[in-house]
This record gives structure tokens, C-alpha cells and sequence, in this order.
């Protein structure tokens, strides 16, 4: 009879430790509510939009519990560390409208990208799916707040048994007016960005691999429109990760966008007519990751290291191609 509890209690156990949740919960540490991800009562992830946010982003926390992404804003609501209208993983462009421009990139005018409802918000044996509708507008800008963009953005979050999570990003656009998704790769597209403490130790302890060559054209600026995968590594603490982003195939890209502070996405431009509807799917891998092989500083990324985790990306994105 004892073995038999015992059992029941370690089956009870292991179900709750590996038990997902997506609850109501507000923003820590910074304005703003959202839904709050978790994996055995673990923070795994928290998508922030509402009062006191421009924009929605989703943040990503480590295997310590601590948070890896930037959130732009203290307590207080004003803008802290180093270029803080980069939040997390998160979207924007420069639109061109009605003759105007509108930058749903830094929000720094007046415009807004809204919340307008969660359409669903469902925890299963494997992850959370987020269902969002979201409103681009001119804000104040203008004379009226006008809409520009209707979007439908989908996460589905999930993580294994490594403590590597993935974060499937899907997202469909349809313009309300005739536009334009314009702007430069450094201030516009799908991107993830780092902790503004990484940036803050110094930009030497970040480094990058990339799928395909590319050519590049200028510090942080690499063309294909072949794009398939970008890793970065860098150290927050004491300890290291790496995020990864792929990017579907058969969809607008032009250059992959970095930064060595912690900031990289890839950017398109994009003409679209009232009504037409742009469907963008692009998957995150953030994971815990070994130091740099080479004690020398900065840190050194070894032949050895490079060649395994170029393999392991390039697998992944096969696997997501597929």
C-alpha cells in the first residue's frame, strides 16, 4: 500500500512539474499587464501589452528564472538602458500612408499598436497558445487616429526537456488602407533583443553565426533572400545563452538586421494594397548555451564549438522548414 502511494504521489508530482499555465498577470517590474506563461510553476515566458506599453512583445526567461529580455522601462514607466523601444521578441515597421509616415518602429509620436482582444489563451500538455488581435494606428499623429494595419499574431510556446524554449511566432497583417511597410533593416521587421544588461557589460561578449553567407554591406547589414537562421550568444550574469531565430521559407526577406549589443531580426519592404493580407512565421530557440571555448578576452568561439552549433541550427531549421 505504501509503494502504491508513493507512487501516486511521485505521478502527481511529475504531472505538476510539467504542468503549462497561461494566466492574467501583470507586467513585473515595469507598467503594463499581460499573460504570464509558466511550466511547473516556472516562469517560461510573458506576453506584456496594455497601459503604459506602445506595443506588445513577449518576454523569455532563462533557466534561473531570470528575465532575457529587455523591457525598456523601469517601475516608474520611463524608458531605461540602452535603445529601449526594443522589448523582447516583437514587431514594428515605418508605414507609409496617405502620404504620411508612421513609425510603428520606435512609437516615439504617438502612434500605438493596441491590444484590441485575446482571442484565446489555451495551456496544453505541450505549451501555451496565445491567440492576439492587434491594431496598428497612426495615434496622435495626425488629425485623427486613424487604423493602418489589423493584425493576428499567434504564439505558441513550448520548451524541452534541455530547457530550450521555443517560441513560434505567427503573424498575419491586412492593411486597412493602401500602404506601405517601409523604413531600414535596423528599424523594422520581426526581432528579438537581449537584456539591456548585455549591452551594458560591453558588446564584446556577444557573437553571431548566420545561414546563408550573405554579403555583407556595412557594420550590422548582410543581404540574401535566402535567409534561413541567425544565432546569437551572449552572457547575462554569470551565465551564457544563445537565441536563435528562423525564418520560413517562401516569405519577403531581404537582410538580416544585427546588432552586437543584443538585437538582430530580419527585414523586408513591402507594398500592399487595402485589404491585402502579408502572413510572416518565424521560430525563436532560446537556450542555455556552454561559454565560449576560448579563455582569451573577449571569450573566443572555437573552430569545434561553431562547427556543432552551426550543425544544431541548421537541423532545427530543417525541422521547421519541414
Amino acid at each position: 500500500m505504501k509503494k502504491i502511494l508513493s507512487l501516486s504521489l511521485l505521478l502527481a508530482f511529475s504531472a505538476d512539474a510539467a504542468k503549462w499555465t497561461v494566466k492574467p498577470a501583470a507586467n513585473p517590474k515595469a507598467p503594463g499587464e499581460g499573460l504570464a506563461i509558466a511550466k511547473g510553476g516556472k516562469p517560461i515566458a510573458h506576453f506584456v501589452f496594455g497601459k503604459g506599453q506602445k506595443k506588445p512583445f513577449l518576454h523569455v526567461y532563462g533557466t534561473k528564472g531570470e528575465l532575457l529580455t529587455n523591457p525598456g522601462v523601469g517601475p516608474d514607466g520611463k524608458d531605461t538602458g540602452q535603445y529601449p523601444h526594443h522589448r523582447g521578441i516583437y514587431i514594428g515597421w515605418r508605414v507609409l500612408a496617405g502620404g504620411g509616415s508612421y513609425d510603428l518602429w520606435h512609437i516615439h509620436k504617438g502612434e500605438i499598436m493596441r491590444v484590441k482582444k485575446i482571442s484565446s489563451a489555451k495551456a496544453t500538455d505541450d505549451g501555451v497558445i496565445i491567440v492576439a488581435d492587434i491594431e496598428w494606428r497612426t495615434g496622435k499623429v495626425g488629425k485623427e487616429d486613424v487604423l493602418l494595419l489589423s493584425e493576428t499574431r499567434t504564439l505558441s510556446i513550448s520548451q524541452n526537456a534541455a530547457g530550450r524554449t521555443q517560441v513560434d511566432f505567427h503573424t498575419a497583417l491586412t492593411a486597412a488602407r493602401d500602404l506601405t511597410l517601409g523604413g531600414d533593416l535596423q528599424h523594422a521587421g520581426c526581432h528579438f533583443r537581449a537584456h539591456a544588461e548585455v549591452a551594458a557589460k560591453g558588446t564584446k561578449f556577444t557573437s553571431y553565426l548566420w545561414e546563408p553567407k550573405g554579403k555583407t554591406v556595412g557594420n550590422g547589414k548582410v543581404l540574401s533572400k535566402d535567409w534561413k537562421w541567425n544565432r546569437l550568444q551572449f552572457k547575462l550574469g554569470n551565465n551564457w545563452y544563445s537565441a536563435t531565430q528562423f525564418n520560413a521559407p517562401n516569405q519577403p526577406v531581404e537582410e538580416l538586421s544585427w546588432r552586437n549589443y543584443g538585437r538582430f531580426g530580419f527585414f523586408f519592404k513591402k507594398k500592399m494594397a487595402k485589404g491585402d493580407t502579408q502572413k510572416l512565421n518565424y521560430r525563436f530557440h532560446i537556450a542555455p548555451s556552454e561559454q565560449p571555448a576560448l579563455e582569451s578576452f573577449p571569450p573566443q568561439v572555437s573552430k569545434n564549438q561553431e562547427t556543432r552549433w552551426r550543425a544544431a541550427a541548421q537541423k532545427a531549421y530543417d525541422q521547421f522548414a519541414r
